[in-house]
């Protein structure tokens, strides 16, 4: 394992290699190069003190890239910090990445990261919490849920658009050209607004929902068990998924809109057939050889030919067209939460609870 690390601040770079149980540390300042290695007494205790080293460099401002990385690899890592308030949220633009970064009490902070891995831009958000943050490519506009009112950003400037919360309650989503967001009591599909209730249950809110990728459907989940699939053309329910799911953390659709998939809190996934309503096993995309079958995160790449999920600190990558496990890996400066969503066909990008936001290379 080899990373290679810069420090724009000082000029250096690093090389962090690690050799069976020796892990070596090269310097180079202005073309002086200095080596220095150290054995452990195992391979996990070199790969230990690899990952701590590249830690504190990281937290000194510098970036890895490593832009050959093998499969299940990072190709970057970059130290964000600040703490972890449970939000994780970024999105892939063509102006960079924007990712959430708490501030202080009074300010959060939304950290826009280039191509070659440098912070470009630090944004102050008009509001705290970034739950949710989704790119429009069609409007060249973001649309954000900050603690719970929705926001949207043109590059310029953020305007609000919902107000009067009443319940912690609330989406945002985008698919086609239809925008749907919620601000508790109340939804909306391109601005028009709907009555919605919700409900507290063992202290939690059974509360989320999705735009299809042609913005033709919402799936709305405001009551336990039970998904309203509504036409955003007509605003009818044109089906119900009932399942014992209890609450549903996230939901995805295929590119198509034919299945989706539940993502349960403190639960696995499931699949549910638009066409019949009916829940189908898919056995071949659970996570295998694992303690639990629960997943912390989960994405689907556009053409849907991959499916990664995230379990405490590790990746699994799935053939999403021939329902099988492709393998696992392990996600680097992680506690053990991590959101994970794909940058594009081949690579997702990982914000972890210990203040990292990472590129790893998955096809």
């Amino acid at each position: 394992m080899q990373h290679l690390i810069f420090d724009n601040n000082s000029g250096k770079s690093i090389t962090l290699t690690c050799e069976e149980t020796t892990l070596i540390t090269e310097t180079n300042t202005a073309g002086k190069v200095k080596t220095a290695s150290k054995s452990f007494t195992d391979h996990k205790e070199a790969v230990t003190q690899f990952l701590k080293k590249e830690w504190e460099l990281l937290k000194k401002g510098a970036v890895m890239k490593a832009p050959t990385a093998a499969l299940g690899h990072p190709l970057l890592h970059i130290y964000l910090g600040k703490g972890y308030t449970g939000c994780l949220s970024f999105a892939a633009t063509p102006h960079g990445v924007y990712v959430y970064r708490p501030g202080d009490e009074q300010r959060d902070e939304l950290v826009r990261i280039t191509a070659d891995g440098n912070i470009a831009e630090v944004l102050i958000l008009p509001g705290l919490l970034a739950w949710e943050i989704c790119y429009d490519a069609q409007r060249n506009m973001m649309l954000l849920d900050l603690d719970h009112y929705i926001y949207q950003y043109d590059f310029s400037a953020f305007t609000q658009l919902t107000h009067g919360l009443d319940k912690p309650a609330s989406f945002a989503s985008i698919g086609g050209d239809t925008w749907a967001y919620a601000t508790h009591p109340a939804y909306y599909i391109n601005s028009k607004k709907f009555p919605l209730d919700v409900e507290f249950v063992n202290g939690s809110i059974p509360f989320c929902a999705k735009l299809s990728p042609d913005g033709k459907l919402l799936a709305l989940h405001h009551k336990v068990g039970e998904i309203q699939v509504i036409s955003t053309e007509d605003d009818s329910v044109v089906n119900t998924l009932r399942g014992d799911f209890k609450i549903a953390e996230q939901l995805l659709w295929t590119r198509d809109s034919s299945q989706i998939i539940v993502h349960e809190l403190y639960g696995g996934i499931r699949f549910f057939e638009m066409a019949t309503g009916d829940e189908v096993s898919e056995e071949g995309l659970m996570i295998p050889e694992a303690y639990s079958k629960d997943v912390g995160d989960c994405c689907l790449n556009e053409e849907n030919s991959l499916l990664v999920c995230v379990q405490r600190t590790r990746g699994y990558v799935f053939d999403f067209v021939k329902k099988e496990f492709l393998y696992g890996f392990p996600l680097q400066h992680c506690v053990k939460r991590a959101q994970v969503r794909f940058m594009d066909d081949k690579t997702v990008g990982v914000r972890t609870d210990y203040g990292c936001f990472s590129i790893y290379r998955v096809k």
